[in-house]
């Protein structure tokens, strides 16, 4: 299996995701759920989710499983169509040491298994018995949708292997009306970042003009007091904030206010991932092992 373990890696993955937690939701003793992720959980409802699934990061050692489609549906049947039982993928919030953060598990219907091709031509990727969870902690902007599949069999590409084990996907997810918020907040950041960045380079640039040492030292002390003022805006700690291109309107509409119309807006690019052993007491491993995109 392909394993993300570089920095750059490891970087791109945060700044993409927009996850500050990275993969896992935090379970940081004290922390209590959101009052209103019963709300947000009943909004998510037969929503239709198109992805595509990208194994590794390095693009000569790319395993992309494309056409990937199922549905988040509110409910949790545990019985297939022949009524036969399916069992329960783990989550790790409902199943994992604070269950209080989590929604608790919902059912994933598969609409179309992914595919990719290989020396021996089409192949499909059956993932089955999906749930998924929504964890929201109190007070945060955010949270997380986090999707759960057991995969039975390995898939293989090359020298790439998709190994079987239960696999998760992780896409954050805004209210409508927070991600407004903090949007405006970044915009105004920006422009605030970006005139003491152009102070700066005028600085720099004087800075180099000047044969007086004496002014060059002036300049240098101006052209630092507007790097301070830039660190000072706070703008590079929003890049994890997406933008509108960046989101998928989720959710039903709503009139009680939770976001404009009630929508609910998931990130587009989250992460891939697989968990052995138990969540409850951290036994196994978990893996990062890519990225997952919403076409």
């Amino acid at each position: 299996m392909v394993l993300c373990n570089t920095p750059l890696v490891v970087g791109l993955l945060m700044c993409t995701t927009s996850v500050a937690y990275s993969y896992l939701p935090s379970w940081t003793p004290g922390v209590v759920t959101s009052p209103q992720i019963g709300q947000f959980a009943s909004q998510i409802d037969k929503v239709m989710v198109n992805a595509r699934l990208n194994v590794g990061i390095a693009s000569d050692r790319l395993f992309v499983i494309d056409h990937f489609q199922f549905q988040l549906c509110h409910d949790l049947s545990l019985l297939s169509k022949n009524n036969s039982y399916k069992p329960m993928v783990p989550l790790p919030g409902a199943d994992g040491p604070r269950p209080n953060l989590s929604s608790g598990p919902h059912r994933v219907e598969v609409i179309n298994d992914g595919s990719f091709i290989n020396m021996d031509g089409l192949q499909t990727v059956q993932l089955r018995h999906g749930v998924w969870e929504l964890i929201w902690r109190n007070d945060s902007p955010s949270g997380l949708i986090i999707c759960g599949f057991q995969l039975d069999q390995d898939a293989r590409r090359n020298d790439v292997i998709l190994e079987r084990g239960f696999l998760y996907l992780t896409f954050p997810v805004w209210s409508t009306k927070e991600l407004k918020e903090q949007q405006k907040q970044k915009q105004m950041a920006e422009l605030k970042y970006k005139e003491f960045e152009t102070e700066r380079n005028l600085q720099w640039e004087k800075l180099k003009e000047t044969p007086n040492l004496l002014k060059k030292a002036m300049h240098f002390r101006q052209a630092a007091k507007a790097v301070e003022d830039m660190d000072n805006t706070g703008f590079h700690l929003m890049a994890y904030l997406p933008s509108e291109d960046e989101v998928l309107d989720i959710g039903a509409n709503y009139s009680d206010g939770v976001g404009d119309d009630g929508l609910l807006k998931m990130v587009k690019t989250g992460t891939l991932w697989s968990k052995t052993g138990s969540f409850r007491s951290n036994d196994g491993k978990q893996k990062l092992i890519g990225t997952a995109s919403l076409l």
